[in-house]
């Protein structure tokens, strides 16, 4: 398996959601209702390409081959993120785990500006450990430079002391394809692209 990265061809539109792995359980007797959340939470996309021709045609449909169907992977990103936060771009901070075998929805870390209000901002993406997640709620750096940073989805896999958090744009993630992909084309060969991903949990 290869992970390849995602042409850079903007969708004309693109469908981006978190799929929760949850459990709902609800009583017979008192119809009181029991929620459960296990791991597995992913991100799915669905990217719709309208009027490609010439270049832009032909690359999507080699890139789409390539992959062969879910053998290979894609480094893919939601063309709508729009960073928030004020941690610094240029030059960028060089934030990373903080501590091995993190769980949950919150992600601590270190490398930060010291003493940030605002250092990132709910909607904003952050990526580690092959992992995509979102950061939910505004937080700031502390004078010490960590930043204690509240995800979704929660995080998978136990995380990697010391290693490297990605926080500027644009932030990908892992996919594979959801299924067969196809195209139609149209007089003067101009092609109509639908692409639907999934991320892969065990990336």
């Amino acid at each position: 398996m290869t992970v390849y990265m995602f042409p850079s061809i903007t969708p004309s539109s693109s469908t981006f959601e978190l799929v929760t792995n949850t459990r709902t359980f609800k009583s017979p007797l008192t119809n009181s209702v029991q929620t459960i959340a296990r791991k597995g939470s992913l991100w799915k996309v669905s990217m719709r390409f309208n009027n490609l021709s010439g270049n832009d045609r032909a690359i999507m449909q080699g890139f789409l081959a390539k992959l062969n169907g879910q053998q290979h992977r894609m480094y893919l990103q939601d063309h709508a993120a729009v960073k928030r936060g004020i941690a610094p771009s240029s030059p960028a901070d060089t934030l990373i785990v903080s501590s091995a075998g993190q769980t949950g929805s919150t992600l601590n870390a270190s490398g930060a500006t010291a003493s940030q209000t605002g250092y990132l901002k709910a909607g904003d993406y952050i990526a580690f450990n092959n992992e995509l997640h979102m950061v939910t709620d505004d937080c700031n750096s502390t004078g010490s430079n960590t930043v204690a940073i509240p995800i979704a989805p929660p995080i998978r896999k136990p995380t990697v002391n010391s290693q490297g958090i990605d926080y500027l744009q644009p932030i990908y993630g892992v996919f594979m394809l959801a299924g067969a992909t196809s195209w139609d084309t149209q007089p003067g060969i101009i092609s109509n692209f639908t692409v639907e991903a999934v991320e892969d949990v065990l990336a």
